[in-house]
């Protein structure tokens, strides 16, 4: 299979929920495990994508006041991380799937308006970002998504640049980034769930893939104006606490024999994640008419990035890379600003 680093992912996710009655209890098993791992391997991607944005060239901006000019910025990107998917890779195998332009990694993007103003007296500046999608539907389809990106850093010029041209500027930083998203789709028909001689009925579900991470994040960074370009390195260390998994929402019914429909009644779910976790999986949640199962990750990460801008006047062009430590995936963005 050629790997091109893209991969469709919502047609083979919710072609799950048609998929399920035809395969046994063991294949159901590996199903979920399989969707669980997937869960944990976008939870540990995420403070990684929540750090895009705010990626100026300039390590300090300068003071606000006294300043003559004042000193701020506003602007916005775009940009992307990359996420590997082994987990959804097995996904596709046990349905049967081959998905469109291979399976090694996904593109997962994200976009900010971006602002940043100087300090008062000392030198400082604090960057604040924000980017949003509101849940519609897509392309008229039941298909939605739900995007959230928000953002703040303050950082303290260890050596100014700014007022010592000979030398460049080196700041340290500390903000937040919290990042929140999710895709849905609605199936068309009933869907049935066998397990361990039992099942399930889901009435017309709808599925949906949901994330969240909330990111606190210290920085390192050197830049130097040469003439039009200014080129940076920066180096980051984050703490995070992320969640990510799976919610469907529907009408759902439990029958206690796969060959007698007859004993259909409300759901068990002692017998449910009964069998979830004889088989060492996660246990769903069930709440009215939403069984769902999210996966929580804490802990550390590391990043490296760089690159640099164009500077025309007040006008700025940023290129920018990264490198994530922790799971050797690595991102890129372009950003636009006017700053003085």
């Amino acid at each position: 299979m050629h790997k091109k680093g893209k991969i469709f992912i919502i047609a083979v996710f919710f072609t799950l929920c048609t998929a399920l009655s035809t395969y046994s209890q063991t294949q159901l098993a590996d199903l979920q495990k399989s969707v669980e791992d997937f869960s944990d391997s976008m939870a540990k991607s995420l403070p990684f994508n929540s750090t895009l944005g705010l990626n100026w060239s300039d390590a300090y901006i300068g003071k606000l006041f006294p300043s003559l000019p004042p000193h701020f910025g506003v602007g916005g990107s775009f940009g992307f991380t990359t996420l590997d998917m082994p987990s959804l890779e097995k996904v596709a195998g046990l349905l049967g799937y081959d998905i469109p332009f291979g399976t090694s990694s996904m593109l997962f993007p994200a976009y900010a308006a971006e602002a940043r103003i100087g300090g008062f007296f000392l030198p400082f500046d604090i960057g604040v970002k924000f980017g949003m999608l509101p849940k519609v539907g897509l392309w008229g389809s039941s298909t939605k998504m739900d995007y959230l990106l928000t953002g703040a850093e303050f950082r303290y010029a260890v050596l100014d640049g700014k007022s010592k041209k000979l030398l460049p500027n080196i700041s340290v930083g500390l903000g937040f980034d919290y990042l929140r998203g999710g895709i849905s789709s609605e199936v068309g028909s009933d869907t049935t769930i066998e397990f361990g001689g039992h099942g399930l009925v889901l009435e017309k579900p709808e599925v949906s893939l949901l994330w969240d991470t909330l990111n606190l994040d210290f920085k390192v960074q050197i830049s130097k104006n040469i003439l039009i370009v200014t080129p940076y390195l920066g180096f980051g260390a984050s703490y995070a606490w992320s969640k990510a998994g799976y919610q469907v929402d529907t009408k759902a019914s439990y029958y206690d024999h796969i060959d007698d429909l007859s004993t259909l009644q409300p759901i068990d779910k002692g017998a449910v994640n009964g069998f979830l976790n004889a088989n060492g999986l996660e246990s769903m949640d069930f709440d009215g008419d939403t069984i769902s199962s999210m996966i929580k990750i804490k802990g550390f990460s590391a990043r490296v990035f760089g690159g640099l801008s164009f500077d025309l006047m007040v006008l700025h062009l940023d290129f920018t890379g990264m490198y994530n430590f922790l799971d050797s995936n690595w991102g890129a963005s372009l950003g636009f600003r006017v700053q003085l």
